[in-house]
């Protein structure tokens, strides 16, 4: 007679790819013309990841798909 509720997890990742602005040097040296050396910024790629873990007796699963869509997490963790 005991109903024990079903375990859950959903996990949602998106790449975020991050690029930093290039870096200008001058540079100046007696008897010569000036000139510039461009060194290019970084770019991070990072792979986030959200996870819900839970039990069907805390959380509907399917309400809370249907409401916020697969992808929706990232709006309660980030």
């Amino acid at each position: 007679g005991l109903v024990c509720p079903e375990p859950f997890a959903v996990t949602s990742n998106e790449t975020c790819v991050i690029k930093y602005p290039d870096t200008v040097v001058d540079i100046v040296e007696p008897n010569q013309p000036p000139y510039s050396l461009i060194y290019p910024g970084p770019t991070l790629t990072t792979f986030p990841q959200h996870t819900v873990v839970g039990s069907t007796a805390l959380l509907d699963v399917r309400s809370l798909l249907s409401a916020r869509g697969s992808f929706g997490f990232r709006g309660m963790f980030g």
